[in-house]
């Protein structure tokens, strides 16, 4: 390979082989790990799929390549590294877009859920927020 040296520094300092005893015990390593890209590269690869939380990107079965779905198959090369698949996704089509919250409450509403704004506000230590949620609240 061209870039020979990269790949055995990479292999050296962050590869790993790990045995396991079945499909399970790799599924619940997949998951602790995140990875940014996951081959099943079995022969039945789909009942799997779903038991996979944690992974940026896929790929099913012995015909799909990582190559594809970075360069091909839709997706882009864009994915959470470092173990960040557990709480991030790769990049997509909501990351171009402005989105706005839009936050309604009835007066009921607000005599419930003020209360609870109240006290986390101050546990925060932000009275003026806790304020701001009493003073819609009737005596």
């Amino acid at each position: 390979m061209p870039r020979r040296e990269v790949i055995e520094t990479s292999l050296t300092n962050r590869g790993a082989f790990i045995l396991v005893r079945d499909l399970e015990e790799a599924v619940a390593i997949a998951n602790r790990v995140a990875p940014e890209h996951l081959e099943l590269s079995l022969a039945d690869p789909d009942p799997w799929v779903s038991k996979i939380h944690h992974a940026g990107a896929i790929f099913i079965g012995h015909y799909t390549s990582e190559a594809l779905g970075d360069y091909c198959a839709g997706p882009n090369h864009v994915l959470p590294t470092s173990g960040s698949a557990r709480f991030s996704s790769p990049l997509g089509v909501y990351d171009f877009q402005k989105r706005t919250s839009l936050i309604k409450v009835s007066k009921a509403g607000a005599q419930t859920l003020g209360r609870i704004a109240s006290t986390l506000a101050h546990g925060e230590g932000l009275p003026a927020h806790a304020k701001s949620a009493e003073f819609r609240l009737e005596n």
